[in-house]
């Protein structure tokens, strides 16, 4: 049986796959790391399950300065690429998400963005490997939550071998209007290898987010986390 473990972190508060369809569907965009190793494969399994407005190879502006044209733009949005923790990479170096949020766009969630999904190693760390797995999130005045509800990952490695059914299995549970990070770990439960180990970080208010139905946007500048991470 696969095993959860919920953390808290800086004073936060405790408190049968259905067919594809599109229930649900907003505003998606999808980002992809390399041009030659599948990863845009990997992102359009996502993205099939809705009517998406983005699907581009990632580069570094999308993250930082421009993100309020690119990822903050999106409800929705899912990188396939390389990562490490709190790092993705694309075709132009790297983005470090410690650090993408200090720019006059700020963080995602201060325009649009309520979840993004990391489709990468490590990039999502858990108390396992470290005990400070929340403050980079929140780093700076304008960290990456800055009105994000949800950012899901792993912080384990995760296989190009499973990924692309991953993402096709979770874009339709998120499409179905099941729970974000619960859709999350079922796609890994049911597609991934057992080395793979998913990890969620969101607002505590978020916990309960569908894609049909989640909550109003976290404060700016907030610095209350949760973590679900499997183990």
């Amino acid at each position: 049986m696969e095993r959860y473990k919920l953390a808290i972190g800086m004073g936060a508060l405790m408190v049968g796959l259905a067919l594809p369809s599109y229930a649900v569907d907003r505003e998606e965009g999808g980002y992809a790391g390399t041009t030659d190793e599948g990863h845009g494969t990997v992102v359009y399994n996502f993205l099939k399950h809705f009517n998406y407005e983005q699907y581009y190879y990632s580069y570094k502006h999308q993250w930082t300065w421009n993100n309020d044209n690119r990822v903050d733009a999106m409800d929705f949005a899912i990188f396939a690429g390389h990562g490490n923790k709190w790092y993705i990479s694309g075709l132009d170096g790297g983005v470090d998400l410690a650090t993408a949020g200090s720019t006059s766009d700020k963080g995602y969630g201060s325009l649009d963005a309520e979840f993004v999904a990391f489709e990468s190693c490590y990039v999502v760390t858990s108390p396992i490997e470290t005990a400070d797995w929340y403050s980079k999130w929140t780093a700076h005045s304008n960290g990456v939550f800055d009105g994000l509800h949800q950012a899901l990952g792993f912080h384990t490695v995760s296989w190009q071998s499973t990924d692309q059914k991953v993402t096709d299995y979770f874009g339709a549970r998120i499409a179905a209007g099941y729970g974000v990070w619960e859709s999350w770990f079922a796609a890994i439960n049911a597609k991934g290898l057992s080395t793979e180990k998913g990890s969620a970080v969101m607002h505590p208010s978020a916990d309960g987010d569908t894609y049909a139905n989640f909550v109003s946007d976290p404060t700016q500048n907030h610095t209350s986390l949760r973590i679900w991470y499997q183990y």
